[in-house]
């Protein structure tokens, strides 16, 4: 019985902490070499108790050899995040390479009110490719060029045969023009 008691008391402390649950996200559809990439992080505190001295940490998910940030920052401090509430924060990279890149989970850690680090970590992304200038501008371009190319061999094809319909055309018509006078 008081082993019961002691386990019921145990689930009841445990849910009495914060717990977070964070998701992190690119909201690009395509991520390329030199494109800007805008990664997005949310926590969500579904505890009951407020989070303090939350800090979302990537920097490891994105080193300085492979990617530039361009806005915002890969680590975000803040100061609480009360129970049922949540917080986001965006960082705008761009990639210096491209391949195959694999993105890391973030690093959550933040304190429950009795001062007790905890730490969590954001959803995973698992391997995606970063396309190269190249691949991205031939997957991508609007290909003028091309159809300038292909406009340009069609003219003919449909030209050549309407001028000599229109001449005979023409031609009969006058022919027949001429018939009803006479």
């Amino acid at each position: 019985m008081s082993i019961l008691f002691v386990l019921m008391f145990a689930a009841v402390a445990a849910q009495e902490n914060p717990i977070l649950l964070a998701s992190k996200d690119f909201l690009n559809d395509v991520i390329a070499e030199g494109k800007h990439l805008t990664m997005h992080y949310v926590i969500h505190n579904i505890g009951t108790e407020v989070a303090n001295d939350v800090v979302v940490d990537d920097t490891a998910g994105f080193p300085s050899g492979e990617f530039e940030v361009v806005s915002g920052a890969l680590s975000a401090t803040f100061d609480s995040i009360p129970a049922g509430a949540n917080v986001s924060h965006a960082v705008v990279l761009n990639p210096l390479t491209s391949g195959m890149h694999n993105f890391v989970p973030a690093v959550v850690k933040y304190k429950n009110p009795t001062g007790d680090e905890l730490v969590t970590f954001s959803s995973f992304l698992d391997n995606n490719p970063i396309l190269s200038t190249t691949e991205y501008n031939r997957k991508h371009s609007p290909h003028l060029v091309d159809w300038l190319i292909f406009v340009g061999l069609c003219t003919p094809v449909l030209l050549i045969p309407f001028l000599m319909w229109h001449s005979s055309h023409s031609k009969y018509e006058s022919l027949a023009a001429k018939a009803k006078k006479a």
